[in-house]
């Protein structure tokens, strides 16, 4: 699914002018304008939302909750198309960070929540705004290696071995973690994919690169302790399991957690290609195939 686009965002504010008694009673409007210029953003389901912050001394001020379609538009978390002017409730010229974050549909509070999509230090009045910076994902997984391995460890049945994905290297009985991802910070999770055709199957969301994921909705009970899914049970509509896996791709991708939706996210990681006629139990590697949101912002 294609959820990416690119998107201009001005944000403006009025800051008042004193004057004494005697001068015009006109007020005198003296501006400050955000403007994002990002790509890559995904648009958010389930009630999530973005917000844009920016950190002035030790405070932290937001723009009203937004949203955007799939056609790139902006809209209120109501659904409506909106203009793409939002007002900070302060003059934010003195900001020292700019960040967006989503929000959830719970969000009730006037702080920013630990999900950062992206953010940047402002320099001047120019910010790059990345994923990786530290107060986002951080970190922009350069020099990351990794492998999976096509097996179906939960039901020992040696038909089906190219029917699973599993985050591993090694052998049968003697098997060691596939992955040496950095720790994510809170707001964030991995998750692992399997593509082939118009087939997309998750492997589970994962915080670690040993020990069990977060789900195993398709496997049976016994799974190694390790990130990845045997396809054996409860298929999803359309889809028949055991599937074929071969000749597809295994990619990693870092969600938004609590999530908004069951599809990726826009920030995926590493890849890795699955071979037309797999053999099962045998390492296969994942390199870095970094796609996700950047951008810059400007205050003037």
């Amino acid at each position: 699914m294609n959820r990416f686009l690119s998107f201009s965002l001005f944000v403006s504010m009025a800051l008042i002018v004193g004057c004494d008694s005697s001068s015009d009673p006109a007020i005198e409007a003296a501006k400050v304008q955000v403007r994002f210029e990002i790509e890559g953003l995904s648009p958010l389901q389930d009630g999530f939302h973005y917000q844009g912050w920016a950190k002035v001394g030790f405070e932290f001020f937001a723009t009203p909750s937004f949203n955007i379609d799939e056609n790139g538009s902006y809209t209120s978390t109501a659904g409506q198309l909106i203009q793409n002017s939002f007002i900070f409730p302060v003059d934010i010229a003195d900001a020292s960070v700019v960040f967006i974050t989503i929000e959830d549909k719970r969000d009730a509070d006037e702080f920013p929540s630990e999900t950062v999509v992206l953010a940047g230090d402002v320099v001047g009045s120019s910010v790059v705004l990345s994923s990786s910076h530290i107060l986002a994902v951080g970190s922009d997984f350069s020099g990351q290696t990794g492998s999976f391995m096509l097996m179906t460890e939960s039901d020992g049945d040696p038909t089906n071995e190219t029917s699973g994905v599993w985050f591993t290297t090694g052998s049968t009985g003697n098997l060691a973690a596939g992955l040496s991802l950095p720790a994510l910070p809170d707001g964030w999770t991995y998750e692992g994919w399997v593509e082939n055709g118009s087939l997309l199957l998750s492997t589970g969301a994962f915080i670690t690169n040993a020990g069990h994921d977060l789900g195993r909705p398709y496997s049976l009970p016994d799974v190694p302790p390790f990130p990845g899914e045997d396809f054996l049970i409860n298929a999803p509509a359309g889809v028949t399991f055991p599937p074929d896996l071969g000749g597809g791709t295994v990619f990693i991708t870092v969600e938004p957690f609590p999530d908004d939706t069951a599809d990726s996210y826009g920030i995926r990681i590493m890849s890795g290609a699955i071979p037309a006629s797999p053999a099962a139990v045998t390492p296969f590697t994942l390199t870095v195939d970094r796609t996700g949101p950047t951008g810059t912002a400007t205050i003037f």
